[in-house]
């Protein structure tokens, strides 16, 4: 039951967090409903190294294929912004705009939430 659960809490965390198509449970009510971000918590560092993976085996095949490191590392990030649909570019595009565009901390924290 425990090894289930631990099962099912790291695939909706992958679920969450990336664009990987994880199959779905037959306990799942709703799969793509936002998990429970306090029941997966334990789980998100195993889907962040399954998703650092891939980018990591990306970048291992680039220079397996004596791809020059900068075409590695594009290919690695790219690899990751599909992987998770630009998740963490996003992020640190709305700090970067706040931060750059925000005169008062009260407009800094606005346009980042926006």
């Amino acid at each position: 039951m425990r090894r289930h659960r631990i099962v099912q809490d790291t695939s909706a965390a992958l679920r969450f967090y990336s664009r990987l198509p994880i199959p779905v449970s037959a306990d799942d009510a709703d799969p793509f409903a936002a998990p429970s971000l306090r029941r997966i918590a334990y789980a998100v560092p195993v889907a962040g190294a399954v998703i650092g993976a891939i980018g990591g085996v990306i970048l291992l095949l680039g220079h397996a294929l004596a791809l020059p490191p900068l075409v590695s590392v594009a290919l690695a990030v790219t690899a990751l912004v599909l992987v998770t649909g630009a998740l963490h570019e996003d992020g640190l595009a709305d700090t970067a705009d706040g931060f750059g565009g925000g005169a008062s901390r009260l407009r800094r924290l606005e346009i980042m939430r926006d």
